[in-house]
């Protein structure tokens, strides 16, 4: 993790969908070896009231599955 620490921000990934409605991960807190990936699914813009929200472990099959259930909730 201390190798990749330097490029852990909060601003990792931003899908945006045609209707607007956004699929967002990030690292919290950025930049600290201690901090999780969090993935959040916002409609019309409401960053305050996420429709998902998720921190999933640090492996890739769970970040997937998160990304996958984020979307789906924007269905």
């Amino acid at each position: 993790m201390d190798v990749l620490v330097d490029d852990l921000g909060e601003d990792l990934l931003q899908i945006t969908c045609a209707n607007g409605d956004i699929v967002d991960v990030g690292w919290y807190p950025a930049w600290n070896e201690q901090g999780r990936l969090r993935v959040v699914a916002v409609r019309g813009q409401d960053w305050e009231a996420p429709v998902f929200s998720a921190q999933p472990d640090k492996d890739p099959q769970a970040l997937l599955q998160a990304l996958r259930a984020a979307l789906a909730s924007l269905a």
